[in-house]
């Protein structure tokens, strides 16, 4: 049947057949393989970015475990530290006891082997500077503390004063 083709039309047959042994091997293996290569790099995108994600959770988590440590390392000495006591004593240094309105212990909540503690302070006529003082005493107290709301409105009678209402955990071992 081939031989009887004239060379005209040979060359068509060749040119046919050369097309479509191309578009064969392009659907049969390089489109396949682009197609892979594809995929790959969106895989390999995606685990870089998980790879970022876990190690922003090991520095969050390493960080983590340094802070547990300093808390661990406050909490070993500190079975005799009064919260209400400390807060007391902070109080009168920074803003005087005549400004103290009320402070009002809470049930102590246990969890695992610790207790957080928390008293809620009402303190009134306190200038901006005592209420930082009472706020940066806070955070730098020998057993972990935290302030975990803050109130905090100006007076009516002198704008320049304020009047606060805080509550404050402590936390420490379980006995």
């Amino acid at each position: 049947m081939f031989s009887q083709l004239n060379k005209r039309e040979r060359i068509f047959v060749f040119i046919g057949g050369g097309a479509l042994l191309l578009a064969l091997i392009y659907f049969a293996i390089v489109a396949p393989y682009r197609s892979a290569l594809k995929r790959f790099d969106q895989q390999i995108a995606a685990r870089i970015g998980q790879l970022q994600e876990v190690k922003a959770l090991q520095t969050s988590y390493l960080e983590l475990q340094q802070q547990m440590a300093q808390v661990e390392k406050l909490l070993e000495n500190k079975q005799t530290f009064s919260s209400l006591t400390f807060i007391e004593g902070l109080v009168e240094q920074t803003a005087g006891r005549e400004n103290l309105q009320s402070m009002r212990p809470q049930s102590p909540e246990v969890r695992n082997e610790f207790t957080i503690d928390t008293v809620e302070i009402k303190l009134e006529k306190l200038t901006l500077k005592q209420v930082l003082e009472l706020l940066t005493g806070i955070e730098d107290a020998t057993s972990p503390m935290q302030v975990k709301t803050l109130y905090i409105k100006q007076r009516f009678d002198d704008r320049s004063l304020l009047d606060a209402t805080m509550t404050v955990t402590a936390l420490r071992r379980t006995t």
